[in-house]
């Protein structure tokens, strides 16, 4: 299998790059920072450190992003769980359906 060859970008690329990245996350009020993969892994309680107090850290290889350091925010998705055993004692027991089902039915036609 052949390898792309890797086009290393130059130095006003990735000062362009880094300047756009800068410039859309301050359009929406966000305080970013741009660093490059051997800052990071230099400086990375540092980093942590900013993160901590509001910031979001924008890793770079080559002048182009590659990840990003947020606050940590647990996502919890869908309802909270219930037990079936809470649900049978919340949920109450009606009399049977069947005859006022077949009432409503007998009035539409």
């Amino acid at each position: 299998m052949k390898r792309k060859p890797r086009v290393r970008s130059t130095y006003t690329e990735a000062k362009e790059q880094e300047l756009h990245i800068m410039e859309s996350a301050a359009a929406y009020g966000i305080e970013r920072e741009v660093v490059s993969v051997r800052e990071a892994k230099d400086q990375l309680s540092s980093l942590l450190d900013h993160v901590a107090r509001g910031k979001q850290i924008v890793i770079t290889s080559d002048g182009r992003p590659k990840a990003m350091i947020v606050d940590y925010q647990p996502a919890l998705l869908g309802a909270p769980w219930v037990s079936r055993k809470a649900l049978r004692i919340k949920t109450t027991v009606a009399e049977d359906s069947a005859p006022i089902l077949r009432k409503e039915r007998d009035e539409k036609y």
